[in-house]
């Protein structure tokens, strides 16, 4: 073999290595990002769960019950989560902006709802009061969620 010929073959090999590095890479940073967004998903979907819960506990209490919820993870600058309750379909929605991705989850709640009611959470309010008081128009309990007890 000549001087050339493996000098050739060298480069080569090294340039297949090289690229099988950076594909690897490639790969490893794209499961990284999913699993970030699975993450947060999961997270959110967990935390609809309890709100639903809660709202669920807090009808069966009654009047004048109320509790406190604050978000299970760090919301940074310009990232929201925001809580609906909706009467007309009878569900919690929960929408959020995490890490540059938007996520929707929604439960459906097997108490019955009176009114609509909707808490932002940001990262300079990251709680929400879900409260339970008789509506006398309605003439039933009526939860909500808010800022304030």
């Amino acid at each position: 073999m000549r001087k050339a010929q493996l000098s050739l073959d060298l480069l080569f090999a090294v340039t297949l290595m090289t690229l099988t590095v950076v594909s690897l890479i490639s790969l490893a940073t794209h499961e990284v990002e999913g699993a970030r967004a699975f993450d947060a998903s999961t997270r959110l979907k967990v935390f609809a769960i309890d709100l639903r819960d809660t709202v669920t506990k807090v009808y069966a209490a009654g009047d004048g019950f109320a509790v406190k919820k604050t978000v299970p993870f760090e919301l940074k600058s310009g990232e929201y989560v925001r809580v609906t309750l909706n009467e007309t379909s009878n569900e919690l929605k929960v929408e959020a902006e995490i890490n540059g991705g938007k996520y929707t989850t929604v439960q459906r709640i097997p108490v019955p709802l009176v009114s609509n009611s909707t808490v932002t959470l940001t990262p300079s309010n990251k709680e929400l009061w879900i409260v339970c008081e008789y509506n006398e128009t309605a003439g039933g309990m009526d939860v909500k969620v808010s800022e304030k007890p």
